[in-house]
Parts: C-alpha cells; sequence; structure tokens
C-alpha cells in the first residue's frame, strides 16, 4: 500500500530559537501536498515561544512542550511519540524544506516499495539562508537510488529531508538519548540494516550552517570529542556489516585516505583536553602525509609530541585573534 498524506506528519523541534522557526514552520506548511505538522518544543528558557509561533501560523499547526527537558535525541522520540501517523519527518528549527518535499517522498516510496526511510538530496546554506558549497559527494545514479550501509559507513546523510516509518524506528529501539551527536547518523543506519533506504535526486531540504560556539557541532569539534564520536558510529555500523561479511575497520588504511587535519590541530588543539590532545596527535602521526609542509608538521609533532601541537596552536590562535 502506497504513503498517502494523511499516514505522515512533519515535526519541527525547537528550544529556544526564534530568528528561523518561522521559515522552518512556513516550509513544512507550504508542500504541495499538505500533512499534518507540529511543533516540539523541548521544555525550552523562553515562555513566549508557544505564542510567538501560534500567533503566525494559528490552528495550522499543533503545539506541544514537553514538562521536562528530553534532550535533542529524546525530543526526537517524543516527536514519534505524539505524531500520530504512521511516517513521520523530523525539522530542526534552523533547516527548512523545499516545497516539493512531500511531493518527492510519496513519489520515491511508490517507485521503490518497502523501505523504512527515503530521502532527497539536502543542500547546504548559510546563517543568511544563501546557498554555500554542497558538501555531500555521494552521487544519485538517476532518478533515484538504494542505500546501504556501506553509503553511510564514513559520512552522514544530512538531516532535513528524510521520512521514516515510526514503527521501525521503534523496532530499532528508538533515538538513543545518550548519544553524543550521531543519534540521527545510528538511527539511519538502523533502518538501513532492517528494511533498506532510498534516496531521491530531487533537493527536498535546506540544512544551515553556523559559525558561532553555540552551535552543538562546533562545541564538539572544540572539545574534541567530534572525531572519537565519528569513529565509535563507524565501528557501530561496521558492526552491522560484519554480520553480513562485510569490511573490517582498519584505522591505518583510513588514516591513510582521510589524514588527520592539521588546520583543525591548529585551531583546536590549544581547547583539547590532555587525553583527546594525545588521541588526536596519535591520529596525526598515522596519516599520510598528502604535501611536504603536513609531513614537516608530522614529524615535529613526532619529536615534540602533543605539547609541540598545544603550542603551536596557541601561537596560531594568537596571530589569528581567534
Amino acid at each position: 500500500m502506497s504513503v498517502s498524506a494523511n499516514q505522515i506528519t512533519i515535526a519541527i523541534t525547537v528550544f529556544s530559537r526564534r530568528q528561523y522557526i518561522k521559515q522552518a514552520v512556513a516550509s513544512a506548511l507550504s508542500q504541495t501536498i499538505p500533512v499534518r505538522v507540529v511543533v516540539v518544543e523541548d521544555c525550552g528558557p523562553d515562555p513566549a515561544l508557544e505564542a510567538f509561533v501560534k500567533d503566525e501560523f494559528g490552528a495550522r499547526i499543533d503545539y506541544i512542550r514537553n514538562p521536562r527537558r528530553r534532550g535533542l535525541f529524546g525530543n526526537w522520540n517524543a516527536c514519534m511519540d505524539v505524531c500520530g501517523t504512521e511516517w513521520l519527518s523530523i525539522l530542526h528549527d534552523d533547516d527548512f524544506l523545499a516545497p516539493e518535499f512531500i511531493e518527492a517522498m510519496i513519489e520515491l516510496e511508490r517507485e521503490s516499495p518497502g523501505s523504512a526511510l527515503y530521502f532527497g538530496r539536502a543542500l547546504n546554506v548559510n546563517e543568511r539562508g544563501e546557498p554555500i558549497r554542497e558538501q555531500d559527494d555521494r552521487t544519485v545514479a538517476g532518478h533515484w537510488m538504494k542505500r546501504d550501509l556501506m553509503d553511510i559507513l564514513y559520512i552522514p546523510f544530512s538531516f532535513p529531508g528524510h521520512l521514516f516509518r515510526v514503527s521501525d524506528a521503534r523496532a530499532v529501539g528508538g533515538f538513543r538519548e545518550t548519544s553524543f551527536m550521531s543519534g540521527d547518523w545510528e538511527m539511519w543506519a538502523k533502518l538501513i540494516a532492517l528494511v533498506g533506504a532510498a534516496q531521491s535526486s530531487r533537493v527536498v531540504a535546506f540544512n544551515r550552517g553556523h559559525e558561532g560556539w553555540d552551535r552543538g557541532s562546533n562545541q564538539a569539534s572544540r572539545s574534541g570529542r567530534h572525531l572519537p564520536t565519528t569513529f565509535a558510529q563507524h565501528k557501530r555500523i561496521l558492526a552491522m556489516l560484519t554480520k553480513n561479511g562485510g569490511p573490517k575497520f582498519d584505522r591505518k588504511d583510513w588514516q591513510r585516505r582521510s589524514p588527520m587535519s592539521t588546520r583543525f590541530l591548529l585551531q583546536y588543539g590549544v581547547t583539547l583536553a590532555p587525553r583527546l590532545l594525545r588521541y588526536h596527535v596519535g591520529l596525526l602521526l598515522l596519516s599520510s602525509a598528502p604535501h611536504w609542509r603536513y609531513a614537516v608538521y608530522q614529524q615535529c609533532a613526532r619529536v615534540g609530541g602533543p605539547g609541540f601541537v598545544r603550542l603551536t596552536s596557541r601561537l596560531w590562535n594568537r596571530f589569528r585573534r581567534i
């Protein structure tokens, strides 16, 4: 049986940001094929946020406020609890959808029935909503294509523009609420392993990037937890693959193909805790140098250790006034 509009909910998650929420909600309400739209607030600090949203959209949306804060991925589970439909799309309050998103997902489900996850291409935009370089270089062969675990092993798909079956998400345990950053990546991998996924070649969503330190992903980079979290997710997906005779993770091979970024070490080395600094310096020493300047820095780090990297990072940030 094909997916219909009355089986779909778009849930917009919000905590405190007013500056983008109206665009996100408007994009969900402006679909060429209308569906239910609900805003799920994670018990934020702004007592007037609900009125702010309802004054603009009124009865066109449902607004639900969690009685207690559940965190990023806990709020996504709350979206599943309140959606009331078989299919759900979760949208961050700072991202937005193309008007044809639902249309494209219904079309995709009809062309590739039986999957648990459907999604399209998402373009990156800056804080002003202007397009920037598209970072995902995975192409879609033709109008649409099936996606497997190898497609998501090293890089997650951009978050906005997904449609997933709620019962399947519950069957794999929901979003892991204790996850650090990679709860969506882990969920998409589980759904692909369970039933499969399909991707449309159509642009269906826009992912807004931020430069400020208040952005969670930027805080993760500054703390040094981003790469360890990424490698942990690699291992989870590889565990799924190895059940079917898939490849094993070779850290040295990975570092040869994807060298540790010296710019990352220069920018964030001074902020990393000693243990995480040693971890990242270890990745640097395992890497294959892409050019002579990298090789020189690598050899200096081999001799001087984490102390050399921290010192160069302190000097780099001082001269750049970061």
